[in-house]
């Protein structure tokens, strides 16, 4: 930066006028403020494209975990709740929290698991529009899932697609619902 030295006359004697002017300050503000803006909503997609990648691999580890579960005769009657059963053998991911038998996932959702009777449904409630597509694809291109349900829809058989996700996650809060026939 470089400082204007300027002299003026006024009425005979001679000021020194030192400084930035008035319009170079809010010049330098408006910059500055107009990066800041910008590193904060870079933060906060940072923050979002973490947690979604974290609920991914809670999900996987619940999935994990519940085939754990699995008799002989499956996972018990259709419509049994398997999250109680979960929680006792502690098959909960840590950073997942359980208030009073329930699961909630990293957007203060409610994690269901029930009982299909060969197989199971593990749901996920709460999810912003972004994490709702990015889990609702990426999940079942994992192949452990026969089938995704996104917020009450036809279920999809196998893999989704972002464009019918994108359709589908409409919502400001969605849930999706991944349902394994083993």
């Amino acid at each position: 930066m470089k400082l204007h030295f300027q002299r003026q006359k006024s009425g005979g004697a001679t000021k020194l006028q030192r400084g930035f002017v008035s319009i170079e300050v809010i010049i330098v503000l408006v910059v500055v403020l107009g990066l800041l803006a910008l590193g904060a909503s870079k933060m906060d997609m940072l923050s979002t494209g973490g947690d979604t990648t974290e609920e991914m691999s809670n999900i996987q580890a619940l999935y994990a975990n519940i085939k754990g579960l699995k008799s002989s005769q499956g996972y018990g009657t259709a419509g049994t709740d398997l999250t109680s059963q979960l929680i006792s053998l502690k098959g909960v991911p840590k950073n997942m929290s359980v208030v009073s038998g329930v699961v909630y996932n990293l957007f203060s959702g409610a994690v269901t698991i029930v009982s299909t009777g060969a197989g199971f449904t593990l749901s996920s409630a709460n999810l912003p529009p972004e994490v709702c597509i990015k889990l609702a694809t990426k999940v079942s291109r994992s192949g452990n899932f026969s089938s995704t349900t996104i917020n009450s829809n036809t279920a999809i058989a196998g893999e989704v697609v972002p464009a019918t996700a994108s359709t589908q996650c409409n919502g400001t809060t969605n849930t999706v619902a991944w349902t394994s026939a083993s």
